[in-house]
């Protein structure tokens, strides 16, 4: 029992370096791992997902100039199965280019901690880091927690969850550098559904919102990525990914909608 409980903490201890080396550099929000991990009575493993996806286009090309936007996107999802609980680590990095500007990227890791992973309420906490240089956003980082409801733990799952954060950002102004520090509820719901044997959709949208007393109203962000997979392999999936954000009152004069499409490949893995 002491050796397995040696293993389990190493293992813990593990996933949460990962974390802290991958947080200053990735992005993403949906886990891409299948969500019949809470309920399995399997312990103690790994489970995972690392993709690529790239998108290429000359959408902002003139009759003058010649604009080719390049995309790649990189994922990394791993979840640690323990008796009870879970440990989930998402993270990505997205680079892009058009034409012959500047190679720019934004990325975030996120980590949080499921107890008791089998039941159909359970409480969590999460952390996550984040920065995009596409928006002046030069770091955002949150720590919360919540409680989130298993409706569906089967072939298909669908859960929603409720809880509140803080959040502290720090964005790069027209003329000087601004901070924010906000309390938010946190609202999300998510789906992974297999339509036929090789084929499956995963999806999740956030709404987080919060009270800023420096402009006497709420700042409201709606978010959301969805993903159609079509396995060719086992350990092998391709696949089209989709996200937006709908951000009301950005910190900086900044568009408020945003919506990023990529096709690639994914790669699943059990340790």
């Amino acid at each position: 029992k002491e050796s397995s409980a040696a293993s389990d903490v190493y293992k813990r201890q593990t996933l949460f370096l990962l974390a802290i080396l991958a947080s200053q550099t990735l992005f993403s929000q949906i886990l891409k791992v299948d969500k019949d991990f809470l309920a399995t009575d399997s312990s103690n493993y790994f489970t995972g997902v690392i993709d690529a996806t790239f998108a290429l286009n000359n959408r902002s090309s003139t009759a003058e100039e010649e604009n080719v936007y390049i995309g790649f996107n990189n994922n990394v999802d791993v979840v640690y199965i323990a008796k009870e609980a879970a440990t989930l680590f998402i993270s990505g990095l997205n680079y892009y280019k058009i034409g012959d500007g500047p190679l720019i990227y934004n990325g975030s890791a996120h980590l949080r901690e499921i107890f008791k992973r089998a039941a159909k309420l359970t409480p969590e906490i999460y952390s996550q880091i984040q920065f995009d240089q596409s928006r002046n956003m030069e770091l955002r980082w949150l720590i919360g927690g919540g409680y989130r409801w298993n409706m569906i733990q089967k072939k298909n799952s669908l859960y929603m969850g409720l809880g509140a954060f803080h959040e502290h950002e720090r964005w790069q102004g027209e003329t000087q550098e601004v901070e924010k520090n906000l309390w938010k509820m946190n609202y999300y719901i998510s789906a992974d559904v297999n339509i036929t044997k090789t084929t499956s959709i995963n999806a999740i949208a956030y709404l987080q919102s919060g009270y800023d007393k420096s402009i006497d109203a709420f700042r409201n962000r709606l978010s959301g990525q969805l993903e159609f997979k079509n396995a060719i392999s086992d350990q092998f999936n391709v696949k089209l990914t989709s996200s937006f954000l709908l951000d009301d009152r950005p910190i900086i004069p900044l568009n408020t909608f945003i919506y990023e499409v990529y096709f690639g490949i994914e790669y699943n893995f059990n340790q």
